[in-house]
C-alpha cells in the first residue's frame, strides 16, 4: 500500500510517495519534465509518471493528501483583498475569474487521473505539512517546529510544539497578509528579480552592500507584543498581481525600482544603492527570525528546532539563527519550501493510518529518491564512454584533477532545491579562475552568486569553522559556514564576498563522497558543486536533458551510474 502526497497551485509543484512502511520511495518536481522554472501547476505529469511506474491505483493507495486547506487559502486572501480598496484591486477582480484556477480545483485535477471515488483525500493544514516534511527526516521528541513562509492557506509564520508524531500543537501564527516571507519577496521584486525565484539573488546582492536602508524598512514590518505586522500601505501584493511593492515604499527608500531587463554591474553606483537596499531587507528579515525563535523557546522551553517553509532556504540566516544561545540543535529537511510539502502531506497520510505505530527510526531519509527511467541507446552516437562503472568514480577524479569540468546524472534525482552530487557540475575548488568560468561563462549566473563548496567529513574541519547545532544541515547545504583564515586564498572560489560558504558535507558512500576520496590521491580535497542546469532553467530531470544541456554549456564530459562520457563533438556550441 502507497500514500501520496501533493502539492501545487502555487509555486514548485511536487509529487511524493510513501510505502507501506512509510518509506520515502518516490518524488518529482513537475518543472523537471515541464521544463517550466517553479511550475505551480497541478503536477500532471508526475503523477503520470509515478501511476506509471509504481502502478499506482485505487486498490493500492491507502490515502492521497493535499498540502493545503484549498477553499480556506482561498477564502483568506479574498477577504483581505476585498478590504484594500475591493472596486480597483486588481488582486480581488483576479481572485473571482481565476477561482477554479486555483487549488480549489485539486479534486477535479485529481479526479482525471485516479478513482478518486474509492480513495480517501485528505487535506493537511499547509504549515502542518511543511512541519511534517521536516519531521520525517529528524524525528526526535520534544521539539519545536517554526514555519516562515509566503503564505499558506491562512497563516505566514507558525510555532508547532511537537511532542510526538501524533501530538502536534499549533501554539503561535501570524496570519495573512504579516508575512515575512512576502516581505521578502517584495524587496526581491523591488531589486527586479522574479518572485519565488529571485531571493537567492538577492541574498547573494545582500553581501555586497551595508544595511544603509534598515530603519526605513524596520518601519514597515515588525514583531512587537508578539505579533507580527506589516504595514501594507508598502506592499501591494494585497491589491495586485503585477507587482508586491508600492510607490510608498519607493518613495520611502528614495530609490527607483530596477528594472529586470538593465544588467547588473558590479562596482556602479546603481550596484550599490540595490545592494544596500538588499543588505538592509536580509537584516531586517533575519532579525525578525531571532525574535520569532525567541518567542518559540519561551512559548515551549525546547532547544531542539525544526524550519521550514520558504524562508528557511536562506543559508545566511539559517547560520545566523543557530547562533542564538538557547537553540541547542536546528534541523531543516533537504526541501523547506512548497515541493517538500508535498513530502509531509504524504507523511501526514501515513501518520493518520499509522498514529499509534510510527516509529521514529523506521523511516528511510532518502534525499535521492526520484526514480529514472531514461534511455541511453543514443549515446553511443554522441559519446565516447571512456570508463565503465566498475571505474568511472576514479575516471572522473583524474579528469576533475586535469581542471577539467564534468557534469553528473547520475541514478535517482535528489529532493531538494540545491544540486548534491546527482545533478551537478563539478569542478577543482582550488582553481578560482575555473570556477569562474563554470558559473558565469558556463551557466549564465549572476556574478554576486556564489558557488558551493563540498568536502569529506573528514576534512571538513580543516577547512571551515562547523556549528555542531548545524551538522545536519550541512549535509545538503542548508547553511553556511566560515573558512578558516588558513585556507583563504587556497579555496577563494568557493568563498562568498561575505566570507562565507553554503558547505556540502559528503558521506563517503555518496557518489561526491566517492569522488573526493579518489580525488585525495591528487591532493584535491575540496570540489566546486553547483547544480546543473543553465541559469533560470530546471535541473536537468534524465540523461536526455543531460545531454541537451551539456551540449548548450559547451561542457564535455557527463558521469551516470553507467559510466563517465566524453562528447565525440559540438552540435550547439
Amino acid at each position: 500500500m502507497f500514500y501520496l502526497g501533493i502539492s501545487a497551485y502555487y509555486h514548485d509543484a511536487s509529487v511524493a510517495l510513501l510505502d507501506s512502511d512509510g518509506n520515502l520511495i518516490d518524488f518529482k518536481k513537475e518543472e523537471w519534465l515541464s521544463r517550466v522554472k517553479g511550475d505551480k501547476s497541478f503536477p500532471r505529469q508526475s503523477l503520470l509518471e509515478m501511476i506509471k511506474n509504481h502502478d499506482l491505483s485505487e486498490k493500492n493507495l491507502t490515502s492521497i493528501s493535499f498540502y493545503e486547506k484549498p477553499v480556506r487559502a482561498w477564502i483568506t486572501v479574498l477577504k483581505h483583498s476585498v478590504k484594500y480598496n475591493p472596486i480597483k484591486n486588481d488582486l480581488t477582480r483576479n481572485y473571482f475569474k481565476n477561482a477554479w484556477r486555483s487549488s480549489m480545483r485539486f479534486h477535479m485535477d485529481l479526479s482525471k487521473y485516479l478513482n478518486v471515488k474509492k480513495i480517501p483525500i485528505l487535506y493537511a493544514e499547509h504549515h502542518l505539512s511543511h512541519t511534517l516534511s521536516t519531521l520525517y527526516y529528524y524525528n526526535e521528541f520534544p521539539c519545536v517546529s517554526v514555519v516562515v513562509d509566503g503564505y499558506g492557506d491562512k497563516y505566514c509564520t507558525s510555532i508547532h510544539h511537537v511532542k510526538s508524531h501524533n501530538e502536534i500543537v499549533n501554539v503561535w501564527s501570524s496570519e495573512y497578509p504579516n508575512s515575512l516571507g512576502l516581505f521578502y519577496s517584495a524587496i526581491t521584486d523591488f531589486l527586479g528579480f522574479a518572485v519565488n525565484e529571485g531571493e537567492y539573488k538577492m541574498m547573494g546582492l545582500a553581501s555586497f552592500g551595508e544595511p544603509k536602508y534598515y530603519d526605513i524598512l524596520s518601519k514597515t514590518i515588525k514583531f512587537e507584543n508578539n505579533k507580527l505586522e506589516i504595514d501594507t500601505k508598502y506592499y501591494d501584493y494585497v491589491r495586485r498581481t503585477d507587482r508586491s511593492y508600492s510607490d510608498l515604499l519607493a518613495d520611502e527608500l528614495g530609490v527607483k525600482p530596477r528594472r529586470p531587463d538593465i544588467p547588473f554591474e558590479v562596482g556602479t553606483e546603481d550596484f550599490k544603492i540595490y545592494a544596500n537596499v538588499a543588505a538592509s531587507a536580509q537584516k531586517l528579515l533575519e532579525d525578525l527570525l531571532f525574535a520569532i525563535f525567541k518567542y518559540a523557546h519561551e512559548l515551549t522551553g525546547e532547544k531542539n528546532f525544526l524550519f521550514s517553509g520558504g524562508v528557511a532556504m536562506n543559508s545566511s540566516a539559517v547560520r545566523k539563527t543557530a547562533n542564538l544561545d538557547f537553540i541547542e540543535k536546528l534541523n531543516l529537511p533537504p526541501s523547506p519550501g512548497d515541493s517538500g510539502a508535498a513530502i509531509g502531506a504524504a507523511y501526514y497520510g501515513f501518520i493518520n493510518k499509522n498514529d499509534k505505530t510510527v516509529s521514529k527510526n523506521n523511516l528511510n531519509k532518502n534525499i535521492f529518491p526520484g526514480i529514472i527511467k531514461s534511455s541511453e541507446e543514443f549515446y553511443d552516437l554522441v559519446f565516447d564512454k571512456i570508463a565503465g562503472d566498475n571505474n568511472s568514480i576514479e575516471k572522473a577524479a583524474e579528469t576533475i584533477a586535469e581542471d577539467q569540468i564534468i557534469a553528473t546524472c547520475y541514478s535517482n534525482i535528489e529532493t531538494g532545491p540545491r544540486a548534491l552530487g546527482h545533478r551537478s557540475l563539478i569542478c577543482n575548488a582550488h582553481k578560482a579562475e575555473l570556477i569562474k568560468v563554470l558559473s558565469t561563462d558556463i551557466k549564465k549566473r549572476n556574478i554576486f552568486r556564489p558557488t558551493a563548496p563540498a568536502v569529506l567529513e573528514k576534512d571538513a574541519e580543516n577547512y571551515f569553522h562547523l556549528e555542531k547545532k548545524l551538522m545536519n544541515c550541512y549535509t545538503h547545504m542548508g547553511a553556511t559556514a566560515t573558512p578558516k583564515d588558513s585556507v583563504l586564498n587556497d579555496i577563494k572560489g568557493v568563498i562568498h564576498v561575505d566570507n562565507t560558504s553554503r558547505v556540502q558535507i559528503c558521506d563517503e558512500e555518496s557518489l561526491l563522497g566517492k569522488l573526493l576520496m579518489s580525488l585525495n590521491k591528487h591532493k584535491i580535497q575540496v570540489i566546486a558543486n553547483t547544480s546543473f542546469n543553465i541559469s533560470s532553467d530546471p535541473m536537468v530531470y534524465d540523461k536526455e536533458d543531460a545531454f541537451l544541456a551539456i551540449e548548450r554549456m559547451g561542457i564535455k564530459y557527463l558521469l551516470t551510474e553507467t559510466g563517465l562520457y566524453k562528447r565525440k563533438w559540438d552540435f550547439l556550441v
